[in-house]
C-alpha cells in the first residue's frame, strides 16, 4: 500500500547542509539615523569618485548623482530640524559640510 500523503522533505536536509556550509552572515547594525546619513553620504562619495567601489573598475565621477545624494541629505536636515538629538544634529552637519566641500573640489578638479 502506497502512502499518497507522503511529503518530500528532502529540502530540509538540503537547507541544513547549506546552512552548515555557509555560516551566518554578519549581523547588520541596527537601523538608526546615523546609518541612514552614512548610507547616503557613502553613495555621494562614491559618485564623486572619492570612495571607489573595490569590486568595480574605476569610473568617472558622476556629479549629478553626487548632487542628488547631497540634496537628499540637505532635505533630510531641513525636515528634521529641531527634532534630532544634539549628536545626530552634529553628525548630519559634519557630513554635509564634508560632502559640500568634496563636491566643490570635484567640480574644480574633475577626475576624467
Amino acid at each position: 500500500m502506497t502512502d499518497d500523503k507522503h511529503v518530500d522533505e528532502s529540502w530540509k536536509e538540503q537547507a541544513k547542509a547549506e546552512k552548515e556550509k555557509d555560516p551566518e552572515p554578519e549581523s547588520l547594525p541596527p537601523p538608526d539615523f546615523a546609518a541612514l546619513v552614512t548610507s547616503l553620504a557613502t553613495h555621494a562619495l562614491m559618485s564623486l569618485g572619492a570612495l571607489p567601489d573595490p569590486e568595480a573598475k574605476p569610473v568617472a565621477p558622476d556629479l549629478d548623482r553626487a548632487r542628488y545624494s547631497i540634496d537628499l541629505l540637505d532635505m533630510l536636515a531641513a525636515k528634521t530640524k529641531g527634532n534630532l538629538s544634539p549628536g545626530e544634529d552634529r553628525h548630519l552637519a559634519a557630513v554635509l559640510h564634508e560632502l559640500h566641500m568634496a563636491f566643490v573640489e570635484s567640480k574644480r578638479n574633475p577626475k576624467a
